[in-house]
């Protein structure tokens, strides 16, 4: 992992502890995707996580940022997925769904 870009919000450190007790690799604030930071990249699943909050983040802006992330990068990433929970219990519910699904 590197140094962070910027400061962790409650919902990152969540998600972070998740992926850990799930036993995954991860890069936190991954800069891998010019022009695009993501907020974790799981490289043995070639996933983006996105930590979006209760309030999300603006749909179109997303939708625009995902088909770019998915479209042949280098590494390739095979999905983006936006967790919304901020709860830590919800975090880790909404997590292993997704991760149980792969």
């Amino acid at each position: 992992m590197h140094q962070p870009y910027k400061e962790d919000t409650k919902q990152e450190r969540y998600l972070t502890a998740a992926l850990e007790e799930c036993g995954y690799s991860f890069i936190i604030q991954c800069d891998w995707f010019d022009p695009y930071i993501v907020d974790f990249y799981l490289p043995e699943l070639r996933m983006v996580i996105e930590a979006d909050g209760k309030m999300g983040h603006l749909r179109k802006a997303d939708a625009k940022r995902d088909a770019a992330l998915l479209a042949g990068q280098d590494p390739e990433i095979s999905q983006v997925i936006h967790i919304t929970s901020t709860d830590v219990f919800a975090i880790m519910e909404e997590l292993c769904q997704v991760l149980d699904k792969l």
